[in-house]
């Protein structure tokens, strides 16, 4: 009995497993294993009647070379990487920073890999084997343009629902479910949510994730918008304090945000976890110094794994787009504390 199994073909005997390599091609069809890898990737001259012999060998063998087996055929040569950010992006890139640690995670995998990797403008599509596209400010049309050039594509830290394309994330919906989950057994229910702009994917997940734990435990949910660019967070805290009063606990959708609470509510004489509790999301420095509970998000895997998925498509491996979501995780600091009930 034989049976097929990706570049090779098994048969079972009573005695042996025999494993069929293009080596085996070659010599069945007679011809060089070089024939036999320019049959299998289409490159290089290879006469209709040489060409018919490889195919015909390869059917009797079985053999049917997956996309990795073909790369693994052909001479190795080195991938040029685009990394594609815009201005707002290239603000976070300062060391230390969120997209710092996602493009440090991106650089050491092309390093040991070989890969070429250079940082590129929005819009500059310039010849490169491979595209990664870093953080929410692409829209379809930008990204339908990448598509175009018939280069893999990866997005890090974004995604748009419908759109197949490779995407790698982090798991801002459980993330925000574990946070909140944890205010609530602490004796928290009046719990708001300041968040930014919700056209960013990882922040329309939080914002879910917020609103699936208000609801499970039939608690009003209350949310304000952040504008992290235009900073209207003097504005937002007043607003909140007007309209809804001091909250048991305020979640902020990153910890950009959580800081510029902080900061809002030290003006006005409220305490910090004394009259309400704080949580951010990302786990950044600047929250791990001043004690903020945060959700850390693992940046530098976010930037490997992006750049790993983007170097299996160069290969023509596993081409079926995928959303790869990386969990986070709480780290409870002095930003909260425990209320009455809780």
């Amino acid at each position: 009995m034989k049976r097929t199994f990706g570049f090779c073909s098994i048969p079972f005997g009573r005695e042996s497993v025999y494993m069929y390599t293009i080596k085996d091609v070659a010599k069945r069809a007679g011809v060089s294993i070089a024939t036999v890898s320019r049959v299998i990737n289409n490159t290089g001259k290879v006469s209709p009647r040489t060409r018919e012999k490889v195919l015909k060998a390869m059917k009797e063998l079985g053999f049917t070379p997956r996309p990795w087996a073909r790369y693994l055929a052909v001479p190795k040569r080195k991938f040029k990487v685009s990394v594609v950010v815009t201005e707002r992006i290239r603000r976070y890139m300062k060391d230390g920073a969120f997209y710092a640690l996602v493009l440090k995670g991106m650089e050491e995998v092309a390093r040991t890999s070989g890969v070429e990797m250079v940082i590129a403008d929005i819009g500059r599509i310039d010849g490169c084997d491979g595209y990664i596209l870093v953080g929410a400010d692409f829209d379809e049309k930008v990204v339908s343009d990448y598509l175009k050039t018939e280069k893999p594509v990866v997005m890090v830290d974004h995604y748009i629902p419908g759109m197949k394309i490779d995407a790698v994330v982090s798991d801002g919906y459980g993330g925000a479910v574990s946070a909140v989950t944890m205010l609530v057994e602490t004796g928290h229910k009046k719990i708001v949510h300041i968040h930014s702009p919700l056209k960013a994917y990882s922040f329309r997940e939080r914002y879910s994730g917020y609103f699936s734990v208000m609801e499970k435990y039939n608690l009003f949910p209350k949310t304000y918008e952040f504008d992290d660019v235009g900073d209207n967070m003097s504005a937002v805290v007043e607003l909140m304090l007007n309209t809804h009063g001091l909250p048991d606990a305020i979640f902020t959708s990153n910890d950009f945000a959580a800081v510029r609470v902080l900061r809002e509510l030290e003006k006005r004489g409220i305490k910090v976890p004394d009259d309400v509790s704080l949580v951010g999301f990302d786990d950044s420095k600047e929250s791990e110094e001043l004690g903020i509970t945060s959700v850390r998000v693992f940046k530098d895997e976010l930037g490997s794994f992006a750049m790993r998925r983007l170097i299996t498509l160069m290969t023509g491996q596993d081409v079926h787009p995928a959303k790869i979501s990386l969990f986070t995780e709480l780290v409870v600091r002095g930003s909260v504390k425990k209320r009455k009930g809780g």
